[in-house]
């Protein structure tokens, strides 16, 4: 049952920036936090300082963020379901791009 719970604040959480793109940078440091926190155990303020130290490679974790988006998205476009509609931009690991660079990437 808490796991239920669990999932189901993380999908209220999760709909604040499902529904305007933002980098998952900015997800974990500035909209969502707690979120990370609850999800890794690491605050925003031990994530901060893995990316002072520059633990993350940021252009591959935006290739990597980018090539599990369009893999997700082939899997929803499989059921009929097209993510992106409506959509201007699609966010990275600390990047945003217009849908039409994201689907040129293809």
């Amino acid at each position: 049952m808490e796991f239920l719970s669990t999932w189901s604040v993380w999908m209220e959480d999760a709909s604040i920036w499902v529904a305007q793109p933002n980098s998952l940078k900015d997800v974990i440091l500035q909209l969502e936090p707690m979120l990370f926190e609850r999800v890794t155990g690491l605050t925003k303020h031990d994530f901060a300082l893995l990316v002072s130290l520059n633990v993350f490679n940021e252009p591959l974790m935006n290739d990597a963020v980018y090539k599990f988006k369009r893999y997700e998205d082939s899997s929803l476009s499989y059921a009929g379901i097209d993510r992106h509609e409506g959509e201007q931009k699609v966010g990275g690991y600390d990047t945003v791009v217009t849908v039409d660079e994201y689907l040129a990437e293809k």
